[in-house]
């Protein structure tokens, strides 16, 4: 005798990098609706949304981080400064 499988539920799926990269592409740079991209790859959107929001806030950090890099910088400099100031004395 064979089990049931429940209805509705389909074998989980598994993406590979390249097919992940892909369809965040052509959400976040060709401009296509996330349901539409999702429809046409034959994969639900609520996995492709997360997929894009996660590009989207990796995309976002680096201008935060490029802002905190000038700023110790510049924070550097002003300490050697004042480090060659006190030893001039």
């Amino acid at each position: 005798m064979e089990a049931e499988k429940p209805a509705g539920k389909r074998p989980r799926t598994k993406y590979d990098a390249a097919f992940r990269a892909e369809a965040v592409r052509r959400v976040t740079q060709d401009g296509q609706t996330a349901i539409r991209v999702a429809q046409a790859l034959g994969m639900s959107e609520a996995l492709l949304g997360p997929w894009v929001r996660v590009t989207r806030a990796q995309a976002a950090r680096p201008a935060g981080n490029e802002t905190l890099e000038q700023e110790n910088k510049h924070l550097r400099a002003q300490l050697a400064c004042a480090g060659m100031e006190g030893n001039s004395l």
